[in-house]
């Protein structure tokens, strides 16, 4: 069934592309077309990653190349030329390409490629490849071009007897088929077409010789094999001038026939639920297309209908696609006179159903499915490729797409989060002064969080969002802006001549930009731009963490000095003991420790047995990552404890804590505390009490910067 499905189909390719002032040349396309399905069949269906596959030459490259056909038959006679060998080199040609493409696509990987071609601009191309079926179909059974000025020819009576009964064929097979879904349907009623147009023309008392000719049957054809189309010899009469030409519409053949075998194998992984190995088929097709290019063939590749039609039959091996094509290619062996007698009407009404199936799922479904705006798309490539071509057709989908997409991309927001420096710290622990000022002055920061690809559109947003932060008095001027590139993929050239504005609105207001976790491309990129060019108002740091704590400095040097005084440990313990005979009869389970800068108190992994107190100095948790890359955790002062966390647990440390500056801490051992529990009970509780009294002030601490930031 599938073998005479893809050599109907196959035929009416044929007279699709050899139709008009090229009727003569119809044998030998029918040849070319069925020694394409029979080579291209034959291959895929033993390389393709889904075995019941069936491939030929489709509708989609066929409108193309009937097209290039039209125009080269026109252009040659009317030189007083024979333009049927620059045909076939078309045909050959274009296959090759393809076929060398598919290679090229498949051994880089490169099937995904179809992810990422919009919907709307997909729709314009199978809109585009309906309308050009349907007019088609119309030079097929008429034998004249379709356009305005043969409408009058068209509108004839003797004309009207020809196409009609077509395109009713074809609006009843698609209302028909759109209902009902059975896979000897249409076999069934192609079969009983070509019943009926023979009882009609027989019960009208006519004959066959008047049906040929009155044109309304595909012969007659001269006798002999239908294969090669031409002898070597002829390969001297190819106009190449004209292939040059059309170079544009072998590039849109070549495009289209990629779009879709990306799409059919998409659609048949639905269709069948089963997944396709997209790169496999581009490289199985890709052979198969080189060999038919060499054996005068036609472009072509997976056939969606007819390998969903195998799935629903139940046929689960490699042998269908295999008979298919040796079906296609025993046609060849009879000659063209076989396929004389086959009615115009059936083919064009094939067409018309064909075509009409491509304009209903793209104009009439659609419409319920896409937005208005993407579905105006779908109308301007479809008005394009009707009135101009489809290489223009495929130009203007993918302009307004990209124009379309930087629109509404434009309309997601850059910025992700944003937040003063009183909501959001640094891991530097801060004395009680510090910590009041930084509240009082941390309006005087502002921080952005940037997220996604930054281009023209979205940096103009950031742009003005910033100056008008700039501007503002209210409730204090903003004198540092952060911005957070951790979330950020990339920038364009565009985005940068906006950093660059932003970089003067920030001199000439008296601010410092600040920029923490830029990728190295996109420093390099601001860097060339002249963003930087030298100027102090402008800072670069590894992470949000360090560019936070150099604002928090920067706030804190310029703001006049705390009344509150700095946190010492004693004044800690006496706050926890009440009273300084306690201080001392705690002191007494410590052990004092000297550490010079850069000493290691213990390392990530380490087994925890004790903890620290510290009474100066300056300490440093550090997070190990993998690759021997590190990050800052906290950054502790004098007054706090470190190490409790794994103590308490027991579990191993979490983090590596190093030594800033000279410290001096009070060592307390897992040891000694399980001493004084058992020597001074009341000591212990209250040690425990201080402890957790500093966890519950980081707990709020952390918890509010968790709020400002996913709020």
């Amino acid at each position: 069934m599938s073998g005479t499905l893809v050599a109907t189909f196959s035929i009416t390719l044929a007279a699709l592309i050899f139709s008009g002032n090229l009727t003569k040349y119809l044998p030998a396309g029918i040849g070319m077309a069925l020694a394409g399905s029979a080579i291209i069949g034959a291959i895929v269906a033993l390389g393709s990653s889904y075995r019941a596959v069936i491939a030929a030459p489709q509708e989609n490259t066929a409108v193309v190349l009937a097209l290039v056909a039209s125009g080269i038959g026109s252009h040659i006679t009317a030189k007083g030329g024979d333009p049927f060998p620059t045909i076939v080199a078309v045909c050959s040609l274009s296959a090759l390409v393809t076929g060398g493409l598919f290679l090229v696509l498949g051994g880089l990987r490169l099937g995904t490629l179809v992810r990422f071609i919009p919907y709307p601009v997909v729709g314009g191309f199978l809109a585009g490849t309906g309308w050009l079926l349907f007019t088609g179909s119309i030079s097929v059974m008429v034998g004249t071009e379709f356009s305005l000025a043969s409408l009058p020819l068209l509108l004839r009576a003797d004309a009207i007897v020809n196409w009609v009964p077509g395109l009713t064929l074809g609006l009843f097979l698609t209302i028909l088929l759109r209902r009902y879904h059975h896979f000897l349907l249409l076999p069934g009623l192609l079969v009983f077409a070509v019943a009926m147009f023979y009882g009609v023309l027989y019960a009208a008392g006519g004959t066959v010789a008047e049906a040929l000719d009155r044109g309304m049957l595909l012969g007659p054809f001269p006798s002999g094999a239908l294969w090669p189309p031409m002898a070597p010899s002829e390969a001297l009469r190819i106009d190449w001038a004209e292939i040059g030409a059309n170079a544009g519409n072998l590039f849109a053949i070549t495009m289209l026939a990629t779009i879709s075998i990306l799409l059919n194998a998409s659609g048949l992984e639905i269709a069948t639920e089963r997944e396709i190995d997209l790169d496999r088929e581009l490289r199985a097709t890709g052979i198969a297309n080189l060999a038919a290019g060499l054996g005068f063939g036609m472009v072509g590749y997976l056939s969606l209908s007819e390998s969903t039609l195998n799935h629903k039959a139940g046929a689960e091996s490699r042998i269908a696609g295999i008979l298919s094509a040796c079906i296609c290619a025993a046609a060849l062996f009879f000659g063209a006179s076989v396929f004389s007698y086959f009615p115009k009407p059936v083919l064009g009404g094939l067409l018309v159903f064909l075509g009409a199936g491509f304009l209903l799922e793209t104009l009439y479904d659609s419409w319920f499915r896409l937005p208005r705006v993407e579905y105006g798309l779908v109308v301007i490539i479809l008005v394009v490729i009707a009135w101009i071509g489809f290489l223009p057709g495929i130009g203007v989908g993918i302009v307004v797409s990209s124009v379309l997409f930087a629109v509404n991309y434009s309309r997601i927001d850059v910025i992700k989060r944003a937040a003063v420096g009183s909501d959001v710290r640094s891991n530097v622990e801060r004395s009680a002064g510090d910590e009041l000022t930084l509240e009082e002055r941390g309006r005087e920061l502002y921080i952005l969080q940037l997220q996604g690809y930054i281009f023209f559109g979205t940096s103009y947003t950031l742009l003005k969002r910033v100056h008008h932060r700039m501007l503002s008095e209210d409730p204090a001027p903003t004198r540092y802006v952060l911005l957070d590139f951790r979330h950020v993929d990339g920038i364009d050239s565009s985005a940068v001549l906006s950093f660059v504005r932003l970089r003067k609105l920030a001199v000439s207001n008296g601010v410092t930009l600040v920029l923490t976790d830029l990728p190295s491309a996109v420093r390099n990129q601001l860097e060339r731009g002249g963003f930087a060019d030298g100027s102090r108002r402008v800072r670069f740091f590894p992470d949000l963490d360090h560019g936070l704590e150099w604002c928090e400095n920067e706030v804190l040097r310029a703001a006049p000095p705390s009344m509150l005084p700095p946190t010492k440990l004693v004044d800690e313990l006496e706050s926890v003991f009440r009273t300084r005979e306690f201080v001392s009869g705690f002191l007494e389970y410590l052990e004092r420790v000297e550490a010079p800068a850069g000493y290691q108190i213990y390392r990530q992994g380490d087994v925890s047995k004790d903890l620290y107190l510290i009474e100066s100095g300056e300490l440093t948790a550090w997070l190990e990552l993998d690759g021997g890359k590190t990050k800052r955790l906290r950054t502790m002062g004098p007054g706090t404890v470190v190490g409790e966390s794994g103590l308490y647990l027991g579990t191993r440390r979490s983090a590596t804590v190093v030594t800033l500056r000279p410290t001096v801490l009070y060592r307390l051992s897992l040891g000694a505390l399980e001493r004084m529990t058992r020597e001074a009970p009341h000591l212990a509780a209250s040690f425990h009490q201080f402890v957790a009294c500093l966890l519950a002030e980081r707990m709020v601490l952390a918890t509010g910067a968790s709020k400002t930031l996913f709020n």
